[in-house]
């Protein structure tokens, strides 16, 4: 007669030796009730924004690591003042004129009001170069041209 150490040691090895013939395995999930929300703290939620935030961060990279929902994540950065659609707001850049020729001087624009549809006109004047294409309105063009001299 065996001890009961050997006797328990046969029938592992006997299951085991069963489990692994068919090589045949399934998942089993098993669900118990209802799925919690997990709470977290604002430590927490700064910490993961913050990692988010980084420059180069992916945003879904950083939610898959810290077990948060990409959805959430962006609702917290939103609250933080984070978006990726963030535009920065217009601004003019203050510009000076200077008249390289004298203001008086006529200006040639080819073109008339017969032209046809497929035209192209091309201005350079002190430095500022203007390309318009198709039928243009030669008063049209004296204006921009004047514009761009600094004269009215």
């Amino acid at each position: 007669m065996g001890t009961g150490d050997e006797d328990d040691d046969a029938r592992l090895e006997g299951r085991l030796g069963a489990m692994h013939e068919g090589r045949d395995y399934q998942r089993i999930e098993v669900i118990s009730g209802r799925r919690t929300r997990r709470s977290w703290t604002a430590k927490e939620k700064a910490a993961i924004v913050a990692a988010s935030a980084e420059p180069g961060a992916n945003i879904s990279d950083v939610a898959r690591r810290f077990g948060v929902n990409r959805g959430l994540l962006t609702v917290w950065r939103r609250q933080a003042g984070l978006t990726s659609w963030e535009v920065e707001a217009a601004s003019f850049v203050p510009i000076t004129v200077s008249a390289s020729e004298p203001v008086g001087a006529a200006v040639r624009v080819s073109g008339a009001d017969d032209a046809p549809a497929s035209g192209r006109i091309e201005l350079e004047i002190g430095g500022a170069r203007l390309v318009m294409t198709g039928r243009v309105d030669t008063g049209l063009a004296g204006a921009v041209v004047a514009a761009l001299r600094g004269v009215r």
